[in-house]
């Protein structure tokens, strides 16, 4: 008899495990059900976001206020928007800028803050000049 009551309890204690197993699976589905639209609407915002700012990095040189000539300035992209050949047009290149475009608070990323920090050094080890010459006849 005592053997059954433990066999008994035992099977009772798996069935109430499982039930409850069951029950906080459920509550978390419904929670994660619940958050699922707020968690989309938040993703299509950043995707949203990220398009704007790539858009309006494309046509800032036509925008008003920006410092430098359209024609003088050529796209990158990334990790730098843009190099800006003061002079250009007029075929006396004065100064190379290196032209980040940024949206209100926006802030540099890390590899931009890297070039900064290189440009603000002016080592010249560091930024050079190179020609690439390549042999089409092999």
């Amino acid at each position: 008899m005592p053997e059954t009551l433990i066999i008994i309890l035992a099977i009772a204690s798996i069935i109430v495990a499982f039930i409850a197993y069951k029950l906080g699976a459920y509550k978390k589905e419904s929670e994660w059900q619940k958050n699922l639209s707020v968690i989309r609407r938040e993703i299509a915002e950043k995707q949203r976001a990220g398009i704007k700012g790539k858009v309006t990095e494309s046509f800032a040189p036509f925008l008003a206020g920006f410092p430098y000539k359209a024609s003088e300035c050529k796209f990158l992209g990334d990790p730098i928007d843009y190099l800006v050949f003061e002079g250009l047009d007029e075929r006396d290149v004065k100064a190379i800028r290196f032209l980040e475009v940024k949206e209100g608070t926006s802030k540099l990323s890390k590899h931009q803050k890297q070039i900064k920090e290189i440009l603000d050094e002016s080592n010249p080890e560091k930024i050079t000049f190179e020609t690439f010459n390549f042999d089409s006849e092999t």
